[in-house]
C-alpha cells in the first residue's frame, strides 16, 4: 500500500479530530519515527480525552468519512479500558483510539497530555498536529514492549536515542521507567546506545 495513502489516511485522522475540538496526542510509530528512525506504518495510535456523552458526535464524524467505527466498541471502551478502532475498510489503515477519562486520567496519561507538542507533519501545507513528546513515546514503547515482547519497540527507542541524544529528557524517562517496572530495560538500552557512541568515536 503506497505510503502516500496512508497519509492521507492520517491527514483525515487529524482534521476530523482538530475539528471536534478533543484534546489528542498521536504516538506509536508515528511519533517514533517523527523522533528518530522513519519506518512505514499503516496504523495510528492517538491517546483522545473524549467525554462518554460526546461518544455520538465522534462516531458520527468518522462515519462520515465511511470509516468502520461503532459506538457500542467505544462504549465497551470505557467500560473495559481497552482502545477500539477506527477502520478504513477499503485501505486497510487503522486509527487506534485509547480514551483518556477526563475527569479521571491515570497519572501517566495527565503527564503526557501536558507535555504533548505541536508539530508539523506535512510540510507542503504545513499542517500542524499534536505528537506526544519524545520522552512519553519512549516510556509508552517500554509498556508496550514489557506487556508483549514485540522488538519493534526496542528498535524505535533505540531510533530515538540515536537521533534525541542528549536532548532527552533522562530524569524524566528515568522516573517513569521505575514507576512502570521497566529500569532494568531503559538501562539496557542507554548502555547499548552509549557503546555504539563509544565504538563510532574510537579510531580503527
Amino acid at each position: 500500500m503506497p505510503t502516500e495513502d496512508f497519509d492521507e489516511f492520517l491527514h483525515s485522522i487529524i482534521t476530523t479530530l482538530e475539528n471536534l475540538g478533543f484534546q489528542y496526542a498521536i504516538g506509536g510509530s508515528v511519533a517514533s519515527s517523527r523522533y528518530g528512525e522513519p519506518r512505514s506504518t499503516f496504523d495510528v495510535d492517538v491517546n483522545v480525552r473524549l467525554p462518554i456523552e460526546e461518544a455520538g458526535r465522534f462516531v458520527i464524524a468518522f462515519q462520515a468519512l465511511d470509516y468502520c467505527v461503532y459506538l457500542d466498541a467505544v462504549v465497551d471502551a470505557f467500560i473495559y479500558k481497552q482502545p477500539f478502532n477506527i477502520i478504513d475498510a477499503e485501505s486497510g489503515f487503522k486509527a487506534d483510539i485509547f480514551l483518556v477519562d477526563p475527569d479521571e486520567p491515570t497519572e501517566l496519561e495527565r503527564s503526557a497530555m501536558a507535555r504533548r507538542r505541536r508539530e508539523m507533519y506535512d510540510p507542503d501545507t504545513r499542517a500542524a498536529t499534536y505528537l506526544h513528546s519524545p520522552e512519553d513515546v519512549i516510556i509508552y514503547k517500554l509498556k508496550y514492549y514489557l506487556s508483549g515482547r514485540i522488538d519493534k519497540h526496542l528498535r524505535d527507542i533505540a531510533a530515538m536515542l540515536t537521533v534525541q541524544g542528549e536532548d532527552l529528557d533522562s530524569d524524566y524517562i528515568e522516573q517513569w521507567a521505575a514507576r512502570i517496572g521497566a529500569t532494568d530495560l531503559w538501562h539496557a538500552l542507554v548502555g547499548e546506545y552509549h557503546r555504539r557512541i563509544r565504538a563510532q568515536a574510537t579510531p580503527e
